[in-house]
């Protein structure tokens, strides 16, 4: 019997090419029936036409089903993947360009922030009546969610059912890639706007004699163990702190470890919208990121350019990459259906598996995976100090979760008080204005 995996968000064509381009690597897994669903059929269409192709392509005995009923999509499902957001690119410039009014200056505006909690707003609602209609349909199936806010999307799914779900970043491999590069260990991932080309993060590779721990929150794990052929490389790693050219590319996270000794996931401008030392001005903020990412232009721009690709492959013009990359969900599913025991990433609810962080919070922690499931592993090295960075974010994640829940205007409010970057800039009554500007703005994306 063939498994069933449903795609929901297939209509973000370049998130479903790379998933696509990675299950048709494994065996058995590229005999899947495969289930596509968005909410805009023409976007549906386009990520139906290069599935087709790439079964054809492989030869393959997959099937491909599209449609835009959900129940349809989940029904009997064995694995689900959900990568959506509420909005779209309208949204998410209201996330950025409000909050700027006010002094509020964010780079992705995606998990903390006013931005990040008015995509929580919009998406958490979806995603919990998603994993419902799951409880009816299919309770046993794997949810398996890349949309952000990463932590409390999964937070609201575990307090109101019963699904089994974990969270998908590739941060953690991309971080250490970056390590590599600036060890001169690997290749160098540099800045795509002083480069005026992106790395190809989705292909970053890790090579086997590379070992590595961690743990933290999801934005903000930090590499606690990193060694290359038996050797540890934390004492060059903290040399890095006076390399010149390290510190025009990351400049912010070489302050963290210049304090805490350990290296940070994601990316200095995005890992800026988490902390609250480093844009409480124009000064500072030119200081830290002398080169900014306009992240929603760079997002216009991949999807243009995606999508010429994607043309040209469901021509026959060239041929799709079928090939093994950084995302996690096709290893899971995987390692699930042919049992070849894989080791991810994951986040999920802390039940004691890093002692110092609090427990049934969302935590990002390596696991274990065969035909027997998800297997978290226990980590007892985070330090302290480390630890305690990650709780200030928790704090904000675990009150903007409850309040949309709960669907209380005030208790959002007073959770955006505790967000290490707003509060570093704005009064309560600030804080408050900014709250029901985009409140308002936003009315129409929202459910409540």
């Amino acid at each position: 019997m063939m498994n069933k995996i449903v795609l929901i968000g297939a209509g973000s064509s370049s998130f479903a090419r790379q998933l696509l381009c990675a299950m048709f690597s494994y065996d058995n897994v590229k005999d899947s029936t495969f289930v596509l669903h968005d909410i805009d059929k023409e976007k549906l269409d386009f990520t139906f036409d290069f599935t087709k192709k790439i079964i054809e392509q492989e030869n393959t005995k997959a099937k491909v089903i599209k449609t835009l009923s959900i129940d349809e999509a989940l029904e009997n499902a064995d694995f689900v993947i959900t990568a959506f957001t509420v909005g779209g690119m309208k949204a998410w410039e209201k996330d950025l360009y409000i909050p700027l009014k006010y002094g509020v200056d964010q780079d992705a505006g995606d998990t903390m922030g006013p931005g990040g909690m008015f995509r929580a707003m919009r998406d958490i609602p979806v995603l919990v009546s998603i994993a419902k209609n799951m409880e009816k349909l299919c309770p046993d199936a794997l949810l398996l969610n890349y949309s952000n806010p990463l932590a409390p999307m999964i937070k609201a799914v575990k307090e109101t059912t019963s699904i089994n779900i974990v969270g998908l970043c590739y941060a953690v491999q991309y971080t250490v890639a970056q390590i590599l590069g600036f060890l001169g260990e690997d290749k160098w991932i540099s800045h795509p706007n002083e480069n005026k080309k992106r790395h190809d993060i989705v292909n970053s590779k890790i090579s086997k004699n590379v070992e590595f721990e961690f743990a933290g929150i999801n934005h903000m794990t930090w590499i606690t163990k990193l060694s290359l052929n038996g050797e540890d490389l934390y004492p060059r790693i903290r040399k890095l702190v006076d390399d010149e050219k390290v510190q025009k590319e990351d400049l912010i996270r070489l302050e963290l470890l210049k304090t805490f000794d350990y290296f940070c996931t994601v990316n200095h401008w995005h890992l800026s919208d988490y902390l609250p030392y480093f844009k409480k001005n124009e000064e500072l903020t030119k200081k830290f990121l002398p080169i900014r990412w306009d992240l929603l232009n760079l997002e216009r721009e991949k999807i243009e350019l995606m999508t010429i690709q994607m043309e040209d492959e469901i021509s026959g013009k060239i041929k799709i990459p079928v090939k093994q990359n950084i995302f996690n969900a096709p290893k899971i599913i995987n390692a699930i259906i042919n049992n070849e025991k894989t080791r991810v990433n994951i986040n999920t609810n802390n039940d004691n598996y890093v002692p110092n962080l609090p427990f049934a919070s969302i935590i990002e922690i390596p696991a274990f995976v065969d035909k027997e499931g998800i297997k978290p592993c226990k980590v007892t090295n985070l330090p302290n100090a480390c630890a305690a960075l990650n709780k200030t974010n928790i704090l904000f994640q675990e009150l903007l979760v409850e309040g949309v829940l709960k669907k209380d205007l005030k208790l959002l409010k007073q959770a955006l008080c505790f967000d290490p970057l707003s509060s570093a800039v704005c009064t309560l009554e600030e804080i408050s204005d900014m709250f029901d500007e985009m409140y308002k703005e936003q009315k129409e994306f929202l459910s409540f």
